[in-house]
């Protein structure tokens, strides 16, 4: 394990600059979430420099031409800042640091700018950005920030609650909806959303690629006391079937069968299909070696980066508190 991780790490140590894209899962802000993982993890802090190197490379580089989504731009970057200061890798006062994209974001909502409904191009990332900024507690001292940033978000669940979604849209919304509710935010309204949005589709018109995303969201939807047990293990079945044409790389089919098993754990589900996560993370992991020499793979959180944080979290040597960046 050790010797995949070096190899991992000076990769991205040789390649970080070499890389335009400054986002959260495919560029620059994914590697420096391994790079602090990795210091910790190896005890080498080197790598936690490297990290702040390009974290200085940021600030010098963004500026407000730059996107604004959760999965190349300004959202993703801000909720990577978020969790390296909510999980002690870095000490700094969020609420200055992001004040001008948190206001940025909150415009775009306001006036409706966004793409779609997605996550990584759309209004999801926006709410993704916003609950990782109401989990400050910091934030929740500042308390006209903390009710600018609650008020977004309820207009994020006004527009689901109003908006008519297309089928494809609605994994990621739950999801979404269901993180919401997690941190107590108008449980009665965002229940009342999920429960009208399940109600009014059927499993059937959602096509196969957005499967794994659905079986997330069943996942998620244990913390509403919503009772979807009985049919769960069916879609996760269909779901692993798809991931073996719908995923280009080995990476990402790891990443989503580690946040399943993350949320099976979390939400203590009793479910047969926890033994078949398991076997295949680990056919993955025994393939990693090869995988690692002769893959095409991007570099950042959907590539290597996420690679070599998979591996650390399989050892247990690492929590799985970075796998929630991911959709």
């Amino acid at each position: 394990m050790n010797e995949k991780l070096q190899q991992i790490a000076e990769k991205l140590k040789n390649n970080w600059a070499t890389l335009e894209n400054p986002g959260l899962w495919h560029g620059k802000m994914g590697i420096v979430i391994f790079f602090f993982h990795y210091a910790r993890y190896s005890g080498e802090k080197q790598y936690e420099d490297y990290a702040e190197e390009i974290i200085e490379s940021l600030q010098v580089g963004l500026n407000w031409d730059s996107p604004v989504d959760y999965e190349n731009g300004l959202a993703g970057i801000g909720v990577g800042i978020e969790y390296l200061s909510q999980n002690g890798f870095i000490e700094i006062f969020t609420d200055e640091i992001l004040e001008d994209i948190d206001k940025y974001i909150q415009n775009f909502i306001i006036e409706k700018k966004h793409e779609n409904n997605s996550f990584g191009k759309g209004i999801c990332g926006f709410g993704q950005y916003l609950l990782f900024r109401l989990n400050n507690s910091i934030t929740e001292n500042n308390e006209l920030r903390w009710l600018l940033n609650h008020e977004r978000m309820l207009q994020i669940v006004d527009i689901f609650e109003n908006e008519i979604l297309l089928p494809n849209e609605i994994p990621e919304t739950i999801s979404l909806l269901c993180n919401v509710h997690k941190m107590n935010i108008c449980n009665l309204k965002t229940k009342r959303c999920l429960y009208k949005m399940l109600e009014t589709f059927s499993i059937d018109d959602i096509y196969d690629e957005f499967i794994p995303f659905l079986a997330l969201a069943l996942l998620r939807l244990k913390s509403t006391d919503y009772q979807i047990t009985e049919h769960l293990n069916n879609i996760l079945e269909r779901a692993i079937k798809a991931t073996e044409t719908i995923f280009a790389s080995t990476i990402k089919k790891l990443l989503w069968l580690l946040q399943c098993k993350r949320l099976i754990s979390q939400n203590k589900l009793n479910i047969s299909f926890m033994n078949r996560i398991n076997t295949c993370a680990n056919e993955i992991l025994n393939q990693m070696n090869e995988m690692i020499l002769s893959e095409s793979n991007e570099l950042s959180l959907n590539g290597y980066a996420g690679a070599g944080l998979a591996i650390m979290t399989l050892s247990e040597k690492c929590d799985g508190a970075w796998l929630d960046l991911l959709m």
